[in-house]
């Protein structure tokens, strides 16, 4: 039972830091290969927790070379776009312009009832709304608007609102994000008036905090125990 629980430990230790060192897709978001591999890889860790004699370092030394062997495909991807074709697909374009490609829906396997979802799914009620639907490499399904039917933006009506900053936790549950009260360029002084201001005098008494670069504080103390 012990010798289980160390194997889990460790296998799942170390899958974690190898889906983290290829990188930060949802799986959602998985191209072929990288799903691919992360199944490979969820099987190989089990075997060693399935089965006592089955050596960890074995299951280790084969997830380091599915590691590599991802990491490097990536790199050349990145770097050549034949390969990246080769490895990752093409966008399929099912609708342009009022046409419907059915062929490329026959290819890729997508009805009608696929297409007309994905067209609610963005708002559109018919066809006649919408300019592109394309399938993008990693299967989620894009539907761009037409220009009649998109939403208006303040360029349109000639604006010109104020640029959006974005804003970054500083404290979480209790606890300092030093990094991006650093990201900001403001400092603990700063921090400790801006609790103040909200009635709150220690950091651990806050839920949570963020702000802005322009200093737009938010801060949501801790609910107090009945």
């Amino acid at each position: 039972m012990i010798i289980t629980v160390i194997r889990t430990v460790i296998m799942y230790a170390f899958v974690v830091l190898t889906l983290r060192l290829m990188g930060k897709r949802q799986i959602g978001e998985l191209e072929p290969s990288e799903l691919v591999v992360t199944i490979i890889i969820s099987e190989i860790a089990a075997m060693p927790i399935t089965d006592a004699g089955e050596p960890v370092l074995g299951s280790i030394l084969a997830i380091m070379i599915l590691l590599i062997l991802e990491v490097v495909l990536s790199f050349l991807a990145y770097k050549n776009i034949h390969l990246r074709s080769f490895l990752y697909g093409r966008p399929s374009i099912f609708f342009k312009q009022g046409k419907i490609d059915q062929q490329e829906m026959k290819r890729q396997r997508f009805n009608l009832g696929d297409l007309m979802e994905e067209v609610r799914n963005s708002g559109a009620a018919s066809l006649d709304e919408v300019a592109y639907i394309i399938m993008e490499t990693n299967g989620n399904v894009s539907v761009i608007l037409n220009a009649k039917n998109r939403p208006v933006t303040p360029d349109d009506i000639n604006l010109s609102p104020e640029e959006t900053e974005i804003s970054y936790v500083i404290i979480d549950n209790g606890s300092l994000i030093k990094n991006n009260l650093k990201r900001l360029g403001f400092d603990m002084n700063w921090l400790h008036k801006r609790l103040k201001e909200n009635h709150v005098n220690k950091i651990k008494d806050v839920f949570y905090c963020c702000s802005d670069a322009n200093g737009k504080v938010l801060v949501i103390p801790k609910e107090k125990k009945k």
